[in-house]
């Protein structure tokens, strides 16, 4: 097939030079790009405008290298691949990232642990991971421990907080927020969770905050009774 396409483009060579006198690279201007892939963030639309500089550049001297570029260069693709198909068109087939967490009020974090900026933040079901300026592997990690602790349970994370001095805080879809500190964050969610399971689970919406940063058991903050 590569050896086909070659011939190809050697006898297009051909017929332009008999056709006029203008250069290859006018001859093979990119004027279309086509975006393929499974695209469920980013739009064609958007794309096609990240990769509009590449259009005009002749397919003959853009190197591949540096059209991947330009394709990675888009918040939403994390790996692309890119064909030149003469004598005009540029394919890329675009991979994007999976989003697993939105990071702060304006990122998100991938599947792979990328922090990306789109310039329009999705509104998906994902938890909320804060912490400070570039400690998103940190709460990542902690986020994964986390999860796996609440897997037993029917507690599931809607947020989950590093403060700057390092205390952690969860606050749990249901609306309970519970306070860890700053050591032994894995033993006192579990111990948090053994409460729950027996004392709090049918409480939930009389409970403020609950502090688990004791060595034997938690404090429970109550909704005053109205």
């Amino acid at each position: 097939m590569r050896i086909a396409a070659f011939i190809g483009a050697v006898l297009l060579i051909v017929v332009a030079i008999f056709q006029g006198n203008d250069s290859p690279d006018t001859w093979f201007a990119i004027q279309k790009i086509e975006i393929k892939g499974d695209l469920k963030n980013a739009t064609v639309d958007e794309l096609q405008s990240d990769y509009s500089a590449l259009l005009g550049r002749s397919l003959l001297s853009v190197s591949l290298s540096d059209a991947l570029s330009v394709a990675l260069a888009s918040e939403w693709v994390e790996n692309a691949e890119i064909r030149k198909v003469w004598p005009n068109t540029l394919q890329v087939l675009v991979h994007e990232h999976t989003p697993l967490a939105y990071w702060g009020d304006g990122q998100i974090i991938s599947t792979s642990a990328v922090v990306i900026t789109p310039k329009t933040v999705p509104d998906l079901p994902l938890t909320r991971l804060y912490g400070p300026e570039d400690s998103s592997d940190i709460v990542l990690e902690q986020f994964g421990l986390i999860s796996q602790v609440l897997a037993s349970s029917s507690l599931r994370v809607f947020s989950l907080t590093l403060e700057p001095r390092g205390a952690w805080s969860i606050r749990f879809t249901n609306g309970v927020v519970v306070k860890l500190g700053r050591d032994e964050i894995l033993e006192r969610l579990q111990r948090f969770i053994a409460v729950y399971k027996s004392d709090l689970s049918g409480r939930i919406d009389q409970i403020t905050s609950v502090d688990a940063r004791y060595p034997h058991g938690v404090a429970v903050g109550w909704k005053k009774n109205k």
